[in-house]
C-alpha cells in the first residue's frame, strides 16, 4: 500500500527524473525502502542488499539492547567496546532504539516532584501479553487466574522500595505432568508499580490505590481481548507483614494474629483443635473496624479479593519455620559450648555461617553472642542436611538457657517480672539481667513467664534431657512436609490436603513437646490449618508464592545499580521510571522472543 501511494504521488515528478527512492521509517523499528519511480536491475539489486542489511542490523541492534537490560551494561562499557571495534552497533543507534522499545506500555509518573513512583496498567500488561498465541495456555473457559503480590526492599544501603506485581497462573485443572512445565521466573512477574519509599499504609494508600481500583474494575468487568470477553480473577499472595498492611489487620505479634481466621494468642499452641476455617470477610471487617475486633485496624484495601483467595506463601511459611528451629539449635549449641562444632557441621554440608561476640557499653563489659543467619536456600540445605548429633547432646536439661542466648523480648520479660527498667540495648539487658540474679548465669522458671528454664533444680527434681533423635525427625518431618509442597499432584510425594493436614498436625504437636510454647510461631498455625486448605482449592501452591517476586526485588537492586543513573547527572529522572522503562524493554524482547536459544551442553570425553 506505500509503494502504490508513493507511486502515484511521483506521476506529477518531472519526466527527466529517472528514479525515485523512497526510505520510511516505521514505528515498529523497521525500516521499508523502495522505488515508487522504477529503477534499474542495479538499483534494484542494491536495494534488496540494504534492506536485508537494514533487517539485520536492527536485530542485532535489538539483542544487544535485551543483553544489555539482562545483565546491567551501562552505555559506556558497550560504547567502548564498539570503539575498539567490536561488532557492536554505535551508541546513538542504541539510544534511539532504546527510546522506541521504552514506549511499549504506557507508564504513568507521580506528577510531585518529591515522589518517585511509576505505575503500568494491567490492562495494558494484559493485552501486550496475551495477543500472543503462545499464552494461550493460560485461558481456561473465557478465564485468567492473576495472582497479585507487594514486597518492599532495599534498593541500596539507604534507599527503601516496594513493588507490587501479578502473575498469570496456569489453570488449577490444567496443571502440566511435569513441574518443569510451569514456568518458574521473575520475568513471569508483572511490575504493576514500582516506587521509592517504606512498605506502609499510608504510603500505599496514597500511591498506588489506582493501582488497586483498576485491578477490582478488571475483576468485576472483565477484559475484551481479541474479540473476546476474559474474566478476570484475581488472588492475593504476600509475606505477613504486607498482608496486614494491605488487609487492614493488626500484624502477627497481636492477639488476633491470624490473617484468616479468629485463632488468638492463647490458643495457638494447642493443636487439638480439629479445625480453624477462614473466618475473614470483608463484610465482617466492615463491622468490626471501629471496634478493632479480632485484629481489624483499618479498611481493606483489596475488599474485592475473599480471604479464601489468599493462599499462605509457601517462601515465608519455610523461611520463618526453618529460622525457628536453626535458631534454636544455635541457641542450644552456645549452652553447651559447642560453637566450634556447630561451624565445622554447617561447613561440612556446604553452608556459610559466622559467629561472634560483641562488648556491650555497661560496667561488667557484658559480651553478647550474635551469629549470621542463612538464606533461604542454604536454610533448606540446614534442615535437610545437617546432622544434630554432630553438634549436641543429650546430657542437658532443656529448661537451662544462658542469658546471653535469650533474645531481646525474652530478656525484656525477665526484667519486666523482677520490676526492672527494659530499655536499652541487648547487651545492657543482658548486664542488667545478671547483676539482678547476682552471680546466676541461668534464668529461673516463673509461674507465667514465656521462658519455660530453670536454673536452681535440686537433685530430685524431674529433668528431661534434649533428645536428638526426635529433634532429627521434627526437622527430617518438616523438610518432607515442604517438599511436598513443591511437587505436582501425580508426584508420588505429594500429599493431599488431608494428608497434609495430619501430617502437619501431627509434626506441630511433636515440634511443642520438644521445645516450647513461646517457639509456636504464627507461620506455624498458618502450616497446620490454612495450607491444607488452600491445597485443597488450587491444587499447587509452590507457583503461587512469592519465590520469584524475591528474585524481582534482586534484579530491582542490581537494576539500580546497573542500569540507571541512580537520579544523578545531566539528564535527571526518577528511578522508578528508569527501572520500569527498563521492565519494558523486556518485557518486549520476551515476547517476541529475542533471546539467543543456548546449544545444548555436550560433556566432550578424552
Amino acid at each position: 500500500k506505500y509503494e502504490e501511494a508513493f507511486r502515484n504521488a511521483t506521476t506529477e515528478v518531472h519526466n527527466d527524473i529517472k528514479s525515485v527512492k523512497v526510505t520510511l521509517q516505521l514505528e515498529s523499528g523497521k525500516t521499508m525502502t523502495f522505488y515508487p519511480r522504477q529503477g534499474s536491475d542495479e538499483e534494484n539489486s542494491v536495494l534488496e542488499d540494504d534492506n536485508l542489511k537494514q533487517q539485520k542490523d536492527l536485530k542485532l541492534i535489538q539483542s544487544v539492547i535485551h543483553i544489555k537490560d539482562k545483565y546491567r551494561i551501562s552505555d559506556e562499557a558497550l560504547h567502548e567496546l564498539h570503539m575498539l571495534g567490536a561488532s557492536i552497533p554505535s551508541k546513538n543507534n542504541i539510544v534511539l532504539e532504546k527510546k522506541r522499545l521504552n514506549s511499549t506500555l504506557e507508564l504513568y509518573t507521580n506528577p510531585s516532584p518529591n515522589i518517585d513512583c511509576t505505575r503500568r496498567k494491567a490492562k495494558d500488561i494484559l493485552e501486550y501479553v496475551m495477543s500472543y498465541s503462545k499464552n494461550e495456555k493460560y485461558l481456561e473457559n473465557d478465564t485468567l487466574l492473576l495472582r497479585f503480590a507487594c514486597d518492599g526492599a532495599k534498593i541500596s544501603k539507604n534507599i527503601n522500595s516496594v513493588r507490587g506485581v501479578f502473575k498469570i497462573l496456569i489453570p488449577r485443572n490444567s496443571l502440566p505432568e511435569d513441574v518443569k512445565g510451569i514456568s518458574m521466573s521473575p520475568e513471569d512477574e508483572f511490575t504493576l508499580f514500582f516506587y521509592i519509599g517504606d512498605e506502609s499504609r499510608p504510603v500505599l494508600e496514597n500511591l498506588v490505590t489506582e493501582t488497586f481500583q483498576e485491578m477490582k474494575y478488571l475483576q468485576e468487568n472483565g477484559l475484551e481481548l481479541n474479540g473476546r470477553l476474559i474474566s478476570i480473577k484475581w488472588i492475593i499472595t504476600c509475606d505477613w507483614k504486607a498482608l496486614s498492611i494491605i488487609r487492614g489487620i493488626n500484624g502477627a505479634q497481636c492477639q488476633y494474629f491470624c490473617m484468616w481466621c479468629h485463632c488468638s494468642k492463647k490458643q495457638i499452641c494447642d493443636f487439638s483443635i480439629p479445625s480453624w476455617p477462614i473466618q475473614r470477610c470483608p463484610l465482617e471487617q466492615v463491622k468490626n473496624l471501629s471496634g478493632n475486633t479480632f485484629g481489624y485496624k483499618e479498611k481493606d484495601l483489596c475488599p474485592f479479593i475473599p480471604y479464601d483467595d489468599m493462599p499462605v506463601d509457601d517462601l515465608h511459611l519455610r523461611i520463618r519455620i526453618s529460622q525457628k528451629l536453626f535458631n534454636q539449635v544455635v541457641t542450644w549449641s552456645i549452652d553447651q559450648k559447642t560453637e566450634d562444632d556447630l561451624c565445622k557441621e554447617l561447613r561440612r554440608i556446604g553452608v556459610s555461617f559466622r559467629m561472634w561476640e560483641e562488648k556491650g557499653d555497661d560496667k561488667l563489659n557484658t559480651k553478647v553472642k550474635k551469629w549470621s543467619q542463612p538464606n533461604g536456600d542454604d536454610l533448606r540445605t540446614v534442615i535437610h542436611k545437617m546432622q544434630l548429633a554432630n553438634v549436641l547432646s543429650d546430657q542437658r536439661d532443656r529448661r537451662y538457657v544462658n542469658i546471653e542466648s535469650l533474645t531481646i523480648s525474652q530478656l525484656k520479660d525477665e526484667l519486666s517480672g523482677r520490676g526492672l527498667d527494659k530499655k536499652g540495648k541487648k547487651c545492657v539487658l543482658v548486664a542488667r539481667l545478671k547483676e539482678a540474679i547476682g552471680s546466676n548465669t541461668k534464668v529461673q522458671k516463673k509461674c507465667h513467664s514465656r521462658l519455660q528454664v530453670s536454673y536452681d533444680l535440686t537433685d530430685d527434681e524431674y529433668e528431661q534431657d534434649l533428645d536428638i533423635d526426635a529433634l532429627q525427625e521434627i526437622w527430617q518431618e518438616f523438610h518432607q512436609l515442604m517438599e511436598s509442597l513443591r511437587v505436582l499432584p501425580n508426584s508420588t510425594t505429594y500429599k493431599t490436603a488431608e494428608i497434609f493436614h495430619n501430617d502437619a498436625k501431627e509434626w506441630a504437636s511433636n515440634f511443642r513437646k520438644q521445645t516450647f510454647d513461646e517457639d509456636v510461631i504464627p507461620y506455624i498455625h498458618a502450616l497446620v490449618y490454612h495450607v491444607p486448605q488452600f491445597l485443597g482449592k488450587f491444587n499447587f501452591l509452590h507457583d503461587i508464592g512469592v519465590a520469584q517476586v524475591e528474585r524481582k526485588n534482586f534484579d530491582h537492586r542490581q537494576a539500580y545499580f546497573g542500569s540507571t543513573n541512580r537520579n544523578g547527572g545531566k539528564n535527571r529522572q526518577n528511578i522508578s521510571k528508569q527501572i520500569l522503562e527498563r521492565e519494558n524493554r523486556m518485557l518486549w524482547a520476551d515476547v517476541e522472543e529475542i533471546t539467543r536459544v543456548k546449544r545444548p551442553y555436550r560433556k566432550k570425553t578424552e
